[in-house]
C-alpha cells in the first residue's frame, strides 16, 4: 500500500455497500416517469424495472443486492442528487397539498371569517362561489350525507391556488 492509498476499513466498505443497496430500494420505489428524470445505463433501468416484477421475499433481497453491485458501477453520486430532488419536489407538492386541506378545514370550522381571509390571498377567488360550496358541506355534514361538497370545496380551492402558482 502507498502513501496516497487510503486504509478503508472491512466496516466502511459494508456502510458503503449497504447506502448504496438502499439507494436502489429507494430508485424502485419510483414511478416510471420518475426514472426517466434519472441518468443511468440500461442495465440498472432493467433491473429495477425487474424488481418491481419480482414477488417473493428471498428473491426480492437477492435482486436488491444485485441492484446495489449495479449502482457501484454507476455514477451514484450524481443519482442521488437527482433522486433528492425528486423527493423535494415530491415533498414541496405534498406540502401545497396539506395547506389546502388546512384551507377546507378551515372554512368548514370557522365559516366566513376564513373564506375573507382565503379571498384576501386570492383575489380570483369567486366569494359567493365559495360561500355557498362551504355552507353545503357543513350541511352535508349535519345531515350525515357523503362530503360531495366538501370534495367540490377542495376542488375549488385547489383550482384557485394552482391557478395562482402558474400565474407568477
Amino acid at each position: 500500500m502507498t502513501e496516497d492509498e487510503e486504509y478503508i476499513s472491512k466496516s466502511q466498505v459494508k456502510r458503503e455497500c449497504h447506502a448504496l443497496t438502499d439507494l436502489g430500494v429507494e430508485l424502485v420505489a419510483l414511478t416510471d416517469e420518475q426514472l426517466k428524470n434519472i441518468s443511468m445505463s440500461d442495465n440498472l433501468l432493467k433491473a429495477i424495472n425487474e424488481a418491481k416484477r419480482i414477488r417473493k421475499h428471498s428473491a426480492i433481497k437477492r435482486h436488491r443486492l444485485y441492484i446495489g453491485k449495479l449502482i457501484r458501477n454507476e455514477d451514484w453520486e450524481t443519482i442521488q442528487q437527482q433522486l433528492d430532488k425528486i423527493k423535494e419536489v415530491s415533498q414541496q407538492s405534498n406540502a401545497e397539498f396539506k395547506a389546502m386541506e388546512r384551507w377546507r378545514d378551515r372554512m368548514l370550522s370557522d365559516g366566513n371569517d376564513v373564506v375573507n381571509e382565503f379571498i384576501g390571498e386570492h383575489h380570483d377567488a369567486d366569494r359567493q362561489k365559495l360561500r355557498q360550496l362551504v355552507k353545503n358541506a357543513i350541511n352535508e355534514k349535519l345531515q350525515n350525507r357523503p362530503p360531495a361538497s366538501a370534495r367540490k370545496l377542495f376542488k375549488y380551492i385547489r383550482e384557485i391556488i394552482e391557478n395562482k402558482s402558474n400565474s407568477l
